[in-house]
């Protein structure tokens, strides 16, 4: 006959593989991470523009969204120098316009912590002026160490138990 102490460990047992297992395949989907560089809001006049610049000083993938208070505005990344190119007319860039957008960019540099400049600069070819609201993030993904530690630990831990559980019943049994 199988006692209390018995189904009550079974239980435990179980409880214990099933979350380590729970754990275990929420470790195998990497966490989002993101480190904001920039998070501004500011005005643009109309029929004019306004630019916020960014320092980039390692590889990654770079997110830069914004919104706008209504209507739509004019948008482009570009470099310090195509900065310099465009208000001297020697560069014209394909603008975006919208009123919301999430531009993604990946960066490769040859030596991480030598910085350069990024410029996101914003046209309103209205006469009212417009709210812009910037947010630019280095995102990335990390491996889930706590949930897959935890899952392992807490599924060796149900092992051992059962294991424990099943020697003391058949010493008992015999």
């Amino acid at each position: 006959m199988v006692g209390k102490g018995e189904i009550i460990g079974s239980l435990i047992v179980l409880v214990l593989l099933s979350a380590g297992t729970f754990l275990l395949l929420n470790s195998l989907a990497p966490l989002e991470k993101k480190n904001v560089l920039l998070n501004d809001s500011f005005s643009v006049a109309g029929n004019t523009y306004e630019n916020r610049t960014v320092w980039i000083n390692s590889s990654g993938v770079y997110v830069a969204s914004f919104t706008v208070s209504e209507g739509t505005i004019k948008f482009y990344p570009m470099f310090s120098d195509e900065l310099s190119m465009w208000l001297e007319g020697q560069f014209e860039p394909d603008w975006v316009e919208s009123d919301q957008t999430a531009y993604q960019v990946g960066v490769s540099l040859a030596e991480e912590g030598d910085p350069f400049c990024f410029v996101f600069v914003f046209v309103n070819n209205d006469t009212i002026a417009k709210q812009v609201h910037l947010e630019v993030s280095r995102a990335w993904k990390e491996t889930n160490y706590v949930a897959l530690l935890g899952g392992t630990a807490l599924i060796l831990s149900g092992i051992i138990i059962g294991v424990i559980l099943k020697y003391r019943h058949k010493t008992h049994s015999d």
